[in-house]
């Protein structure tokens, strides 16, 4: 962030000292890749986000594997379906809560925020997205067969939205793992 202001100060100093206003616009945005390389870096640092990424990743990864053993076809487009074993919302979520308890205690407010907003995407995972996606195949059936040859028929709803309870269950304990992985800053310091 100190970069960032540095290098508007620095326009701001080339404006006043008579750069018109492309000379000062080349020379802010020669500093772009600076701004940018240190943004990533902080992003990078961030224990939790790391943790919440990695999570995600590990679960959208698995569903390979899981696709192999249900099906018996290896497909790696299975990475950017949703629905599915383990459920990636509740190892993201699972992953971020984790972590910010194991570097802000687990009587901080943002544990306390994170676990809420948990337990609300894996409620809807497991409940509103996986009820929508059971309504998708009725609608399916009734589609084709009421409208059968109709071009409208032809237009197929998506029927795997949400998640089993056992999948979230997956997920939420993969996403605990995963997160007690990264230790922040806190936990460092005191080991």
């Amino acid at each position: 962030m100190a970069k960032v202001s540095r290098e508007q100060s620095r326009w701001r100093e080339q404006m006043a000292a008579g750069l018109d206003a492309e000379q000062s616009w080349r020379c802010h945005l020669a500093s772009a890749p600076i701004i940018i390389g240190s943004t990533w870096g902080e992003l990078n640092s961030n224990s939790v986000l790391v943790a919440g990424f990695w999570g995600w990743f590990v679960a959208q990864s698995l569903k390979i594997f899981t696709k192999r053993y249900k099906f018996g076809v290896w497909d790696v487009r299975a990475v950017f379906d949703s629905g599915g074993m383990p459920s990636s919302h509740s190892a993201l979520c699972m992953a971020v809560t984790t972590a910010l308890g194991l570097e802000y205690g687990l009587q901080s407010p943002l544990f306390a925020v994170a676990l809420c907003f948990s337990l609300i995407v894996m409620y809807d995972a497991a409940g509103v997205r996986r009820h929508a996606g059971k309504q998708a195949e009725v609608l399916n059936v009734v589609l084709s067969d009421l409208l059968h040859g109709h071009p409208a028929s032809a237009n197929k709803l998506k029927e795997v939205l949400g998640h089993t309870p056992l999948q979230v269950i997956c997920g939420a304990c993969l996403g605990i793992i995963v997160g007690a992985l990264f230790p922040g800053p806190t936990i460092v310091a005191a080991v």
